[in-house]
């Protein structure tokens, strides 16, 4: 598909190149027909209740393209377009017959036989005479603010020069009225695509097609050509980039899966539609088995978010077989009952051997309130069970409907070390042990941020037999060059729920830096320093001393003493 179309050009036809994607259109060529020609440039899918414009639902379309277009035989969906021409930079709108009159002062309207906007979210098509894809866009309720949610507010294209671009290049209209039928959008801005897409997740359906999940939409036909697709064991004998959302990648292995093995899948050289090129990403996955009697666990919830943020719920496969979370769900728990039960997955969803996933709303909130080096998994759902701050609960079903695990929890559940519980995750400390026990949940650690969704918990069950704190290097040159730059405090202790304080001071006992202040660590993790005193200038060259106090709840107390050298260049 040519995927990136540049907007109306007023120049002189005759001295114009177009470059493309793909190449080069010369001067005079038509693209009328093409992919993104023709865009859905406003969407009224709700107009009740009135805020400036007719009570009626509409679409406008826009030719971006520099010929005319003949309508003749296009459809937006199943509905036939009437036989007409859409001039260069012009727009039209759709809307039932009903409503045509309601919309005919705003300029060229076209009603419908059949038209119907939901108001949750759908997905529109506009296909030419040929039933080749025009233009889709699958928009959500989700992409009004809730200021805007209640109706009367069309959805306006930000940047008709990256059609592509989904609820980032969609804005509810700031117009008086509460759209711009037929007239440039109140919202117009330059919003280019600047970001690689991203490979999120494999699913696998039966035993000969693996599907690719993108977090954007991709150039099909450049992606089609050049991507790469490599499965140790196996050869990828088609790939299929599936419209019209052209966000799943299908695959057809040459020989069937087999149970009980691990594949490994390197994905490559897969471009947006603006061009930007994937990463080289690496999947590993196999055939899912039936998850027995507590291989899937809660791990962490989330029931007090900070201001702006959301509500997330993890969950944790203990077993070495990779299972399908396929009609698993996930509810809340109210007055000891389990209920308001929301669907994870309509299709194969995989959830790998000792692997955690984070489910909420909105993955790129939760992502930046949360942020994180490790390797973690996110993923966002279309809804959530609501969890009540101060009692309440969380429930897991597998595909089945049973029940297998559940999680009632009370606000005093979290530390008493916790001054501020807003923002503070309840993780699970052992997973073998009951799920449904206080104390066997404990809140997330502070220098971790406060919660860890998507990857193994800072509070889990200590591996060590006793505390300890271990510096890497023990020598350090904070020079910038990549090389020994920071000092990890690396830490391994017996039991949760820990409080810190980390102070460095030189060999005169002058305190050069305050860096952890009564904060709650996990058993398993790492602090740095780099070289810094509390101005932020880097130390003289010498020896310091680092000093860890720790103490628990129960009010015991440890203290630790480890030496690390600064060497300035």
């Amino acid at each position: 598909m040519l995927s990136i179309f540049p907007p109306l050009l007023k120049a002189n036809r005759a001295s114009l190149w177009i470059v493309l994607g793909i190449g080069f259109l010369w001067p005079g060529t038509s693209f009328s027909q093409g992919y993104n020609s023709v865009i859905i440039t406003e969407i009224m899918a709700d107009p009740t209740p009135v805020v400036g414009l007719p009570d009626a639902e509409y679409i406008e379309i826009f030719n971006r393209s520099l010929q005319p277009v003949s309508t003749k035989g296009w459809r937006l969906g199943t509905a036939l377009l009437p036989d007409s021409v859409l001039a260069p930079g012009s727009h039209a709108i759709l809307c039932s017959r009903n409503s045509a009159p309601l919309l005919s002062r705003f300029g060229r309207v076209w009603g419908l036989s059949t038209f119907s906007l939901a108001n949750a979210g759908a997905t529109l098509t506009l296909r030419n005479a040929k039933g080749t894809l025009v233009f889709s866009i699958a928009y959500k309720d989700t992409w009004w603010p809730s200021n805007r949610r209640n109706g009367g507010y069309a959805l306006e294209m930000v940047d008709v020069a990256n059609p592509c671009g989904e609820n980032d290049n969609w804005r509810p209209s700031t117009d008086p009225l509460g759209g711009t039928p037929n007239k440039p959008n109140s919202v117009t801005a330059s919003n280019p695509d600047r970001n690689s897409p991203v490979a999120e997740r494999v699913e696998i359906s039966g035993e000969s097609q693996v599907t690719v999940y993108f977090n954007e939409r991709l150039d099909s036909l450049a992606s089609s050509q050049t991507g790469i697709y490599e499965l140790k064991g196996r050869s990828i004998r088609r790939s299929v980039i599936e419209a019209p959302g052209f966000r799943t990648s299908l695959l057809t292995p040459d020989a069937p899966l087999l149970a009980g093995q691990r594949y490994e899948l390197s994905v490559g050289n897969v471009t947006d539609c603006a061009g930007n090129r994937l990463k080289e990403t690496t999947f590993v996955f196999g055939l899912p088995v039936t998850a027995d009697s507590g291989d899937v666990i809660l791990n962490e919830i989330m029931f007090d978010p900070r201001t702006g943020g959301v509500e997330f719920a993890e969950i944790h496969n203990r077993s070495p077989n990779f299972i399908s979370l396929k009609d698993w769900s996930l509810g809340n728990v109210r007055a000891g009952v389990p209920g308001s039960f929301k669907t994870i997955a309509t299709r194969d969803l995989l959830l790998a051997p000792n692997e955690f996933m984070a489910f909420s709303v909105n993955s790129t909130v939760l992502a930046g309130q949360y942020p994180t080096e490790r390797s973690r998994t996110l993923l966002t759902l279309p809804s959530m069970p609501s969890f009540v701050n101060e009692i309440g609960g969380v429930a897991l079903r597998d595909a089945t409907g049973k029940l297998v695990d559940v999680f009632e929890y009370k606000e005093k559940d979290q530390s008493p070390l916790v001054t501020n519980a807003k923002g503070v995750s309840l993780e699970r400390i052992y997973p073998e042990r009951p799920g449904n026990d206080p104390r066997n949940w404990q809140s997330a650690a502070a220098v971790v941020g406060y919660a860890t969704p998507g990857y193994a918990n800072s509070q889990g069950a200590g591996r060590a037999s006793n505390d300890d704190f271990v510096i890497e290097p023990e020598a350090i040159t904070p020079n910038g060059d990549g090389i020994d730059d920071f000092a990890s405090i690396r830490y391994s202790l017996n039991g949760p729920g820990r409080v810190a304080s980390v102070r460095i001071f030189d060999l005169q006992g002058r305190l050069v830096r305050n860096l952890v202040r009564n904060q709650t660590i996990g058993t398993d993790g790492s602090l740095r320093w780099e070289g810094q005193n509390d101005r932020g200038e880097i130390v003289r060259t010498g020896y310091y001393l680092i000093m860890i106090d720790s103490f628990d709840s129960a009010g015991n107390t440890q203290q630790f003493k480890k030496k690390v050298v600064v060497v300035q260049p």
